[in-house]
């Protein structure tokens, strides 16, 4: 196990409005199962020219938009010439009371399956986008915030042909909604076993990125480890008949990232690799964050959403996802 320090270097902050490209937005469904979405396309985009894709999927409480607004996605997108697509959830889950508000149904059994309810929305906008844009089907990722994470372990149990890596923040494991009240009610060898069974025939080694805060108070910590374990569990499962090999479920490096700037959060990021020594999970845990997304706007509006003082999360899942290729996230080396 090796232990480095590193220090990141500061970025300017950047307001929401600080981009060049276009949002336009769109919806799939009707009346009360209608879903909405935004898309936003980078200036540089050249239609023909394939890009990668990432999808966004907003936590609860929060919007497609608000989550654009927060996240600072845009401007990766702007340098590195990708399109996000933001979707967002139907007007029965948006008039949800109290903290259920804009809230994915993703503790619900019927959202645990392929084409039913917010797994089919979700993959039917990634695929609209797909064709209406020139995205490249190889590079094609999913991340969410809270709620978001954990539809985005649903969908890489759902529709794993789609996504060539997932990314979660202060999220949980397919199937898992029990998670916030006790994390050790469903085992995570059930987890992985019934995520497994899900993919099915289009069943493939899905590289995974977990993070969030060590303070968080909305998703316990030990859901989000639990996320990555499960994901790196479905990973042996796709490849063999342990979970527990070829991919270790103890990380090969654990190195300490510290603070940007003083009074900002340092970070502890542990990294698996694939028999081959490539890259197949890692997991980001932020010291004293609670419930937010790291990094983001330094807006005031969005002050219960982000926490600038938190590594920019934008990076981190750029960083991560731009390894990664579908077809290349597979033995012998991703």
């Amino acid at each position: 196990m090796i232990a480095l320090v590193l220090a990141l270097v500061p970025a300017p902050a950047l307001s929401a409005e600080g981009t060049d490209g276009t949002t336009s937005t769109g919806s799939v469904g009707q009346s009360l199962s209608k879903y909405p979405y935004r898309v936003y396309v980078p200036a540089s985009y050249q239609p023909g020219a394939k890009v990668p894709l990432v999808v966004m999927v907003h936590g609860c409480q929060t919007s497609a938009e608000q989550q654009q607004n927060a996240s600072l996605i845009d401007q990766v997108a702007d340098r590195e010439g990708f399109i996000v697509l933001y979707p967002d959830v139907n007007p029965v889950e948006a008039n949800q009371p109290g903290p259920l508000r804009n809230c994915w149904q993703f503790p619900l059994p019927t959202t645990w399956n392929r084409g039913l309810s917010d797994p089919y929305a979700i993959a039917t906008m990634t695929q609209r986008v797909m064709t209406e844009w020139s995205v490249d089907p190889e590079r094609v990722y999913i991340a969410g915030m809270s709620a978001g994470a954990f539809m985005t372990s649903i969908m890489a149990a759902t529709y794993p042909e789609l996504y060539a890596a997932v990314a979660i923040n202060a999220g949980g494991a397919y199937a898992d909604g029990t998670c916030l009240g006790v994390p050790s009610v469903v085992p995570v060898t059930l987890l992985a076993e019934l995520a497994h069974l899900q993919m099915g025939k289009r069943a493939r080694v899905i590289p995974r990125l977990a993070m969030g805060g060590d303070a968080d108070q909305g998703v316990p910590p030990a859901c989000v480890n639990k996320a990555l374990d499960q994901g790196l569990r479905t990973n042996n499962l796709v490849l063999g008949n342990s979970q527990t090999s070829p991919i270790s479920l103890t990380p090969n490096s654990i190195r300490e990232i510290a603070p940007a700037a003083p009074g900002d959060y340092p970070s502890t990021v542990s990294t698996y690799l694939d028999p081959a020594d490539c890259v197949i999970g890692e997991r980001w845990l932020i010291h004293g964050m609670n419930h937010f997304w790291p990094g983001g706007t330094t807006d005031p509006k969005y002050k219960s959403f982000t926490d600038p003082k938190g590594p920019n999360g934008a990076e981190v899942i750029w960083s991560f996802f731009e390894r990664f290729t579908k077809s290349g996230a597979s033995q012998p080396c991703a």
